[in-house]
């Protein structure tokens, strides 16, 4: 049976508005304290470190977001070359590295690519459950927008092999494209639960702030610099979905 809302570190997701995530790109100490500072005052239900941004002690940066961000949780990704970040990581050395990770602790949710290959993501995800942490499984199509139902089915398989959230972020090429990753979106709420879907860049922008409508219970927002095309605003965007809210007249 599905669920309607999945609870992760005391926030719920799948419902009420779709969840605002702030990603932190700093990539040294200092400019990630700078930018947690200028970030705090905006609308943010939870943020996302972005590891593969950052050069220098980990656990150092970790404590200061823990001491940072005052209760609110943090979603640790490490995004690799291949899925539009900064990591070089062989799919091997990236399960080590999350498994490290892991270990250490100081976040709440973890993003794991599912191109690291099936059985390496089943493995992260039982260790990640094991110490309590939320995953993510992800996947990005920076060149196109596949057909309706491989993007429902990639998410349905990101929940067989145990994703809390699946995500998937196409690139649309058109106005057509944006349809399919909703209505696709949609599908996948009403069978699966709470899933994250978005499509890349300014004609994808739709898709951040009707979550509410068609099912993506989580949209990224742009702090002091977007960390993928099309993200908006923080303060423009919760204004919109608080507008979009398709409960706001019952």
């Amino acid at each position: 049976m599905k669920l309607k809302f999945v609870e992760l570190a005391g926030v719920r997701f799948g419902e009420g508005l779709p969840k605002i995530c702030i990603p932190l790109t700093g990539g040294g100490m200092p400019a990630l304290l700078s930018e947690l500072w200028a970030v705090k005052h905006l609308p943010a239900d939870l943020y996302e470190w972005r590891g593969d941004h950052y050069f220098g002690s980990y656990s150092e940066a970790l404590r200061a977001l823990e001491e940072t961000l005052e209760g609110k949780p943090l979603l640790c990704t490490v995004r690799t070359k291949g899925e539009g970040g900064q990591a070089e990581l062989a799919p091997d050395a990236y399960e080590a590295f999350l498994s490290g990770l892991l270990d250490q602790g100081g976040f709440q949710l973890l993003d794991i690519e599912l191109s690291c290959g099936e059985e390496r993501v089943r493995r992260l995800v039982e260790k990640a459950h094991e110490k309590g942490v939320g995953v993510v499984i992800s996947r990005h199509c920076f060149q196109e927008t596949p057909p309706e139902e491989e993007i429902f089915h990639t998410l349905e398989k990101m929940k067989k092999l145990g994703a809390d959230l699946p995500k998937m972020a196409v690139m649309p090429k058109s106005p057509g494209d944006v349809l399919t990753l909703l209505s696709a979106t949609l599908r996948a709420k009403e069978r699966l639960g709470p899933v994250i879907t978005m499509a890349m860049g300014n004609l994808g922008k739709l898709s951040r702030v009707s979550g509410a409508v068609f099912g993506s219970c989580l949209t990224f927002a742009a702090g002091q610099s977007p960390s993928a095309p099309g993200q908006i605003n923080a303060e423009d965007l919760r204004a919109i979905l608080e507008d979009l809210d398709p409960t706001e007249s019952l």
